[in-house]
């Protein structure tokens, strides 16, 4: 590692010279441009420059030397001479070390890369090193003026475009791209690019055509081209122009059945409802049909509106079935379609069967009030419904409890009416006395229980008369009046 280390010390103290030159230059076209070529290099002390040369890339690994510089001096070579009177030399002295060439009248020629080439000595020993130089010439791209696509209406699926694009690239590198912006992702897709380009060395810019089929599929449906121009200097957005949406037509596809789990039973009385789902453009029509036998809307089937869905419910094991999904559509005349289908099967419920069998069985036979219709061994019996039995003789005691409750209150009522009217004054036998005064009330007393009342008369109509009485024991009392029918005036 030491002996390495001295080596690399001992070979850079022989060869040390550096050469510094700028690695790219841009400039645009105008009055102040220019384009400065500083070849710049550093010697050791044991170093001596013999001449520095200028080049230009003619091709491959070949150079065109333009101009060689000396000690104080420098010269036109021949591939030089048209430089000649629209640039600077400045060659190298003892207090600069720098050989430059100042392009001060800039055109589209110009352009490429330059070589800067410094021969030296070391000792007795010649040298030589380079260092290169990219030169460009700015120019914008910019927007195609040139971008077709053909056909452009109503494509059908598979069907072939024919893509061009022209556009002023631009310089340097200058480039045309053809993209494809997907209408659901919204993202570009590139589909081709070019870097051969027309150059116009009058305007120091490129021309680029780019021209490309394409086969067009559903997933193109909507979508939008795109062909943009770009050169190395180019910020985005690039200048570009767009083509589109276009639309693709393709007949029914991906036709499916949404339904509920047709793996779980399916019974009578069940409602059935079917989605018939396809992707197509222009949007599909529906037909539906059932066990290969057209159906539409009746008394058993209900199709929506477009068609998509059907529903009905079950009604009997023959509902069992192949149910059919057809997705058609019509394109330039030709008819495409597509079609799914999912198979029912009905299942009896044995529970059900029984019960309409018994309540046809006991239809025909019924029983009492208080009896049930049972079934066994395919016959039909009545049998005592003890629920009927209670549910009666509960109804029964209800109606015996209300009438007694309603026959005890009327009994209370009619006592103490009677208690009240025996603790009143008897008067027995009396009359009202003939001056102004009202009628009063004449009692006779019957024992505890009852009163019996007697209305009293008038002195004119009892003149000179009274009344006899005969007690008949403690509840009886008979009135005996002796009357005339007389006037007493």
């Amino acid at each position: 590692m030491v002996t390495l280390f001295i080596g690399l010390l001992f070979i850079k103290g022989i060869f040390s010279l550096t050469i510094t030159t700028p690695p790219e230059i841009n400039v645009s076209l105008g009055s102040n441009s220019s384009i400065v070529l500083n070849c710049t290099f550093e010697l050791d002390v044991n170093e001596g420059i013999r001449y520095v040369y200028w080049g230009k890339k003619l091709h491959g690994t070949d150079y065109n030397k333009l101009v060689e510089f000396f000690y104080k001096n420098a010269l036109y070579k021949e591939h030089g001479l048209s430089l000649e009177k629209r640039s600077n030399l400045h060659s190298f002295s003892d207090i600069s070390q720098s050989a430059i060439l100042n392009i001060t009248d800039v055109r589209c020629e110009d352009v490429g890369q330059y070589q800067c080439e410094v021969e030296f000595s070391v000792g007795s020993k010649g040298k030589k090193d380079r260092k290169y130089t990219d030169v460009y010439i700015q120019a914008n791209a910019e927007r195609p003026t040139t971008f077709s696509v053909h056909p452009n209406n109503s494509l059908e699926e598979h069907e072939i475009l024919n893509i061009v694009c022209v556009a002023v690239v631009g310089s340097p590198y200058g480039s045309l791209a053809i993209w494809e912006q997907n209408v659901s992702s919204n993202t570009l897709t590139l589909l081709k690019n070019t870097s051969k380009v027309y150059i116009d060395t009058d305007n120091c810019t490129s021309v680029a055509n780019l021209t490309m089929t394409y086969k067009v599929s559903r997933h193109n449906n909507g979508a939008k081209f795109m062909c943009s121009s770009r050169n190395k200097f180019t910020k985005e957005p690039a200048p570009a122009a767009e083509f589109g949406p276009i639309e693709v037509l393709y007949g029914p596809s991906n036709t499916r059945i949404n339904s509920f789990d047709l793996n779980a039973p399916l019974f009578i009385k069940d409602s059935v409802i079917l989605e018939c789902i396809s992707d197509g453009n222009p949007n599909p029509i529906y037909a539906w049909k059932f066990n290969h036998s057209s159906i539409g809307n009746n008394s058993k089937f209900n199709i929506s509106a477009d068609k998509s869905k059907l529903s009905f419910t079950v009604t009997n094991i023959y509902d069992s079935g192949l149910y059919q999904c057809v997705a058609f559509s019509y394109m330039k005349g030709n008819m495409f379609n597509s079609s799914s289908n999912v198979t029912i099967t009905v299942q009896e419920r044995q529970e059900e069967e029984t019960a309409m069998e018994i309540e046809k069985t006991c239809l025909e036979n019924p029983c009492l009030l208080i009896q049930k219709c049972l079934m066994r061994n395919g016959s039909s019996f009545c049998s005592i419904n003890i629920w009927a039995v209670v549910a009666i003789v509960f109804i029964s005691l209800a109606l015996i409890l209300g009438t007694t409750t309603i026959s005890l209150i009327f009994a209370r009522r009619t006592q103490k009416k009677n208690t009240v009217s025996s603790t009143e004054e008897v008067d027995m036998g009396g009359y009202l006395s003939p001056v102004g005064h009202a009628d009063r009330s004449n009692y006779a007393s019957l024992g505890q229980e009852t009163v019996h009342e007697y209305s009293t008369m008038q002195n004119r109509d009892l003149f000179s008369h009274g009344s006899n009485y005969e007690v008949l024991g403690q509840n009886t009392v008979h009135v005996y009046s002796t009357m005339q029918n007389r006037d007493p005036n």
